[in-house]
């Protein structure tokens, strides 16, 4: 079964397939993000990211898509009423396209089930915040050995030259455990 894993955002959208009948160490076919930054509007986004749904439609024959479900409530700094209401109307886009384009029904799951179904456990009195302990935990998985994770070479600052993990690894990430929860 090939299960396509997505963290949706109006920044950057993650995704992940994972082909759940193959042995451990080479269920992963593909992961990706889509880019929408300099996107101006939800109609460009939205277009953008249907593409990349046609392209996968075309390659791989999907069974299910897991969608993580957006949030349902404030996070202190983070979520205003604005920009949950963005986001919950770019997932149901991006949702109904994922479904419309690809054909097959889409599952939703809350982010902490999803890691638990994984086997993800994060430590929330860590230093370390929660998405580098799930980029970590991704990266540590046998499906993702080898897999070359987006890097960016900073531009000025004092770090100038210096090669980083680009922010999109975190989308990725995200996708993955959504995909891995199914598997």
């Amino acid at each position: 079964m090939i299960v396509l894993g997505l963290d949706i955002s109006t920044s950057i959208t993650g995704y992940c397939l994972i082909n759940t009948e193959m042995p451990l160490g080479n269920r992963l076919i593909i992961c990706d993000s889509i880019i929408m930054s300099k996107e101006k509007d939800s109609y460009a986004k939205s277009v953008k990211v249907r593409d990349v749904f046609k392209d996968l439609g075309k390659n791989y024959n999907i069974d299910v898509i897991c969608v993580e479900e957006n949030l349902q409530a404030f996070r202190r700094g983070l979520s205003s009423a604005k920009t949950l209401s963005t986001l919950a109307r770019f997932n149901g886009i991006v949702t109904f396209l994922a479904q419309d384009t690809l054909q097959t029904n889409v599952k939703m799951i809350n982010v902490n089930t999803a890691r638990k179904q994984a086997g993800l456990k994060v430590d929330r009195k860590s230093e370390v915040t929660i998405k580098e302990q799930v980029l970590a935990w991704v990266k540590l998985q046998p499906d993702f050995e080898g897999y070359d994770w987006p890097t960016k070479i900073l531009k000025s600052g004092p770090r100038k030259g210096m090669e980083i993990q680009a922010p999109q690894c975190y989308d990725i990430a995200d996708a993955a455990v959504v995909a891995l929860s199914y598997s």
